[in-house]
């Protein structure tokens, strides 16, 4: 069995297949199962050192977060349809050379640099619950409106930006702050990040009230279920970043809502992949995604570990370490994002690639 996978994912008329519906009860009771214990553990964090509550964001940044987009350059490779190996080289080397072009931005506009990395993690992590509710639950009324699709991801993606906001206001400042010093190298007062705390709880809300309202009104005959499932999930979210610790509540859905719906999203566009899934065969799933995600998750840890090692700090060592981890990741989601991007634009395609 190889240990690495070069070929290129094909991205066939079979990229667009709906997941099966028994997965949708499946995806659920996976989450609650995983989530609930960590949800326990998470209430009881809030009085625990910092130390212990970035438990989940160490989990999410080195086991789960980081390979979620370790399959990209094989995206890329499937989707461009070229198979020589300098352009193949030649992607590889473009996915780091736009990360340190943001980095160098980071370092010129560092404010600018914080709202953008927020804003398209927001649209980033709205797309990826898109998908699963198109693709898994049925929700077709998300196909059918360009302003439903637009609301959902903007609320999908709000709640686990702008709610740690809401609840952990204080540690929310210090993180933007901190993230701005470290691209930066300056000190940027986000006095209003405190002024308005309320804007973190009204922004989601309001969004996600609109979403689901217009959505009840837009439904087809068998999409009940659909947008039960879609407020189901709202509703677990927004109970989740209200009651568990910020820290706590963000490292665990991005490895535990986030990576495994984007994880899944992979391994159904791949052929093995999707045969281990529709078998049941769930190590062979494992080792597959090794194969496919493993290098590139290893490039992008070094790359971490060498922006980690750089001597920035002063601040606390969990905020600045914290700081500097988020700057990394920051970097990475925008190459990242623009491949998802590449691939909705086939997988929602009616057109034959």
């Amino acid at each position: 069995m190889k240990c690495i996978e070069w070929s290129p994912m094909s991205f066939s008329s079979s990229s667009r297949d709906y997941l099966p519906n028994s997965y949708s009860v499946g995806l659920t009771k996976l989450s609650l199962g995983l989530l609930i214990p960590m949800g326990i553990l998470g209430f009881l964090s809030t009085n625990w050192p910092i130390s212990y509550q970035l438990f989940p964001l160490y989990l999410s940044l080195f086991i789960f977060g980081m390979p979620h987009g370790g399959a990209d350059h094989l995206l890329i490779w499937g989707m461009i349809k070229k198979s020589s190996w300098m352009f193949r080289i030649s992607t590889l080397l473009l996915y780091p050379i736009l990360s340190l072009l943001y980095l160098l931005v980071w370092h010129v506009q560092p404010v600018a640099s914080a709202v953008f990395f927020l804003a398209i993690t927001i649209f980033h992590w709205g797309q990826g619950d898109r998908y699963i509710s198109v693709k898994l639950h049925r929700a077709g009324y998300l196909e059918r409106s360009t302003l439903l699709t637009a609301l959902h991801i903007l609320a999908r993606g709000s709640i686990p930006i702008l709610l740690p906001g809401y609840m952990g206001n204080e540690t929310y400042r210090m993180f933007l702050e901190e993230m701005i010093r470290q691209g930066g190298k300056v000190h940027y007062d986000l006095s209003w990040v405190s002024q308005n705390q309320l804007f973190f709880l009204l922004v989601p809300l309001i969004l996600t009230t609109l979403q689901l309202l217009l959505s009840a009104v837009k439904l087809d005959k068998g999409e009940g279920s659909a947008w039960g499932v879609d407020f189901f999930e709202v509703c677990c979210l927004f109970l989740w970043f209200l009651v568990i610790s910020p820290l706590w509540a963000l490292g665990t859905y991005f490895a535990l809502w986030h990576s495994l719906r984007h994880g899944l999203r992979i391994l159904w566009i791949d052929p093995v992949g999707k045969q281990s899934l529709l078998i049941g065969a769930y190590l062979k799933l494992k080792a597959r995604w090794l194969q496919i995600s493993g290098l590139m998750t290893i490039l992008a840890l070094l790359g971490l570990w060498f922006l980690l090692a750089l001597p920035l700090s002063f601040r606390g060592i969990q905020l600045d370490w914290l700081g500097k981890a988020m700057l990394g990741i920051s970097i990475l989601t925008l190459p990242h994002t623009i491949v998802v991007c590449l691939m909705d634009r086939l997988q929602y395609s009616k057109k034959e690639s």
